[in-house]
């Protein structure tokens, strides 16, 4: 089924559903009458659910100058309507009030799907070269405090340079930074992927950017490993309870089978801690040695880059 979705300046067609969440669903389309073939993104959120579309919408138009973050072009409140066929000039079936985003379309897709299409898991370089653009785009959340709150591969996706862009603010939070306490209030998003601190959310709060920084651990994990590295963070966890325990030689036995280094398992343990004091800041995560090592010679090249705002990715170089 093909939609028109109109404001008082233009014009959209929207023909291919490209996601369906809780709170929205996405398509692909084109601004009508434009001589352009560009292509957006448009994300449609029905009235009832304002509060989400709102929320995100006050965190993307604080980001749009990063090149990791999704951009936004246009957004407001529309007519949304929907037609029989692909004949934009009658047939109509029905007509609502919706909210919108129009923003960059990232042709190819999730970092999740794209994984899945490699055998289910990257090489430690290719993880290296995505991971390293995912964290500096993390450090411009947090330098702007804001906590993401929803970090996975599904919220990754890959521009037509498969240059990483975060996206989906839906859960993100602004932090407490007057007191230097960083501390939010609020739920985090996919629970396997939030710290156990997000339970302290309602009473004392918890720290919005080491649970960021626990959601970057479980995604690296995922994307190079193919599998998450246990059920829950929890004590009860019959993997976990070996990272609370210090125990890293038990827990990583479970996954000896795929000859992973020494220094990403490193990388890995100090990003999952139970103690959030414990976790790797992003500065330490941008240091460490697995990154060093993984990206070579290119290091430097790529770390000025992407610290200058600068794509780095320029084709399929870089992939498996």
């Amino acid at each position: 089924m093909t939609f028109i979705l109109e404001n008082s300046s233009n014009k959209y067609i929207l023909r291919h559903k490209i996601g369906d969440g809780a709170t929205c669903e996405c398509y692909i389309g084109q601004r009508q009458n434009e001589d352009s073939s560009e292509v957006y993104a448009i994300k449609i959120f029905p009235e009832k659910n304002y509060e989400f579309y709102s929320n995100e919408i006050s965190f993307l138009t604080k980001l749009n100058k990063s090149n990791s973050i999704i951009k936004l072009y246009e957004n407001g409140k529309g007519i949304l309507t929907s037609l029989n066929n692909d004949n934009i000039d009658n047939d109509i079936s029905n007509k609502q009030i919706v909210y919108y985003q129009i923003m960059e379309y990232a042709s190819n897709g999730e970092l999740k799907d794209y994984v899945k299409d490699v055998h289910s898991r990257l090489s430690e370089k290719t993880s290296a070269k995505l991971f390293m653009k995912i964290v500096i785009g993390v450090k411009y959340l947090h330098d702007n405090n804001i906590a993401h709150c929803d970090l996975k591969p599904e919220n990754i996706l890959l521009d037509k340079y498969f240059n990483p862009k975060i996206n989906d603010f839906g859960f993100s939070q602004e932090f407490d930074g007057k007191n230097g306490n960083f501390l939010v209030h609020k739920g985090s998003g996919t629970p396997i992927y939030s710290s156990p601190d997000v339970r302290l959310a309602f009473t004392k709060g918890y720290d919005g950017i080491k649970n960021d920084i626990f959601s970057l651990g479980i995604l690296l994990f995922v994307i190079t490993v193919g599998d998450f590295p246990f059920k829950s963070a929890t004590y009860s966890d019959d993997k976990y309870k070996f990272i609370i325990k210090g125990r890293y030689k038990y827990f990583w036995d479970n996954f000896d089978h795929l000859n992973l280094s020494d220094k990403f398992k490193d990388l890995i343990n100090k990003l999952i801690s139970l103690n959030p004091a414990k976790r790797l800041s992003i500065d330490e995560i941008l240091k460490h040695s697995w990154l060093v090592e993984q990206l070579g010679e290119k290091y430097n090249e790529i770390y000025n880059s992407i610290k200058n705002n600068l794509p780095y990715f320029h084709g399929e170089d870089w992939k498996e």
